[in-house]
């Protein structure tokens, strides 16, 4: 069930493998008829901190984008550094139509406007509800990003795996499982000192729960349709994002 249309959602950067958020500008574009107002801002860390108030930041570019190829040429050569908290500079970029934003990205994230949200079901696990939501509108194969930050040190939280078919059980028990023996697991089913003799997907999704704050999963189709769950950005339910009409494949 569809719950809410034509909202925001936050994609954190360093969830996108490749970081390639001119890929998520071109998707939320291309939902659109030019032109576009582009703004590119900049703030000092002594500015207002406020993302959505850009009164104070200053106006490195200001123009108007009439085609794909003016599009691209200065997507090309724009440079917004990742990373999770600015130490000199903050740059932002907005692409709006008639003052209503389509797409902002900044030095960590990306936000886009026009995300369905579901509900969650009462029956089964989040996971199985997310998959359940996302995998029959989706064309193979989906490229998964799993996020258990909850539990898991940062520097090795973050996993990418390839569905070819809707089995993504199978998937996650070859490519994730391991992630049980680490020694940060020590809350939930069991503790680091008493381990199952068979670990178990069931085992797995209780320890590193979606409802939980800073566990992730990301999907994105061949024809760069998006599914996302998270405590945070979606608040517990399901967003769908991205075009759905494109079907050429964006990873291998």
């Amino acid at each position: 069930m569809l719950v809410e249309r034509d909202e925001w959602i936050d994609v954190f950067r360093e969830l996108l493998p490749r970081d390639d958020w001119q890929d998520l500008v071109r998707v939320q574009v291309s939902q659109h008829s030019y032109p576009f107002e582009v703004k590119l801002l900049e703030r000092s860390l002594k500015q207002n901190p406020h993302i959505d108030d850009f009164s104070d930041w200053t106006v490195r570019s200001h123009m108007i984008m009439t085609d794909d190829s003016q599009l691209d040429r200065f997507l090309e050569h724009l440079v917004i550094e990742q990373q999770e908290m600015a130490t000199k500079a903050e740059v932002t970029l907005i692409i709006q139509k008639q003052g209503q934003g389509i797409v902002r990205v900044t030095n960590d994230y990306v936000s886009m406007y026009g995300v369905a949200y579901e509900e969650l079901d009462d029956v089964g696990t989040e996971y199985e509800n997310f998959f359940d939501a996302v995998l029959p509108h989706a064309t193979f194969p989906v490229e998964v990003v799993f996020c258990g930050r909850n539990v898991l040190e940062n520097d090795d939280s973050i996993h990418v795996m390839i569905l070819h078919d809707s089995n993504w059980q199978a998937v996650f028990e070859e490519h994730l499982l391991h992630l049980l023996n680490r020694k940060e697991v020590t809350t939930g089913l069991f503790s680091k000192d008493v381990r199952p003799t068979q670990q178990t997907l069931e085992n797995f999704m209780s320890e590193f729960s979606l409802l939980m704050a800073y566990n992730f999963i990301v999907t994105r189709d061949a024809t760069d349709r998006f599914g996302m769950l998270d405590h945070f950005c979606t608040n517990g339910k399901i967003a769908h994002f991205g075009k759905i009409d494109n079907g050429k494949t964006s990873f291998n």
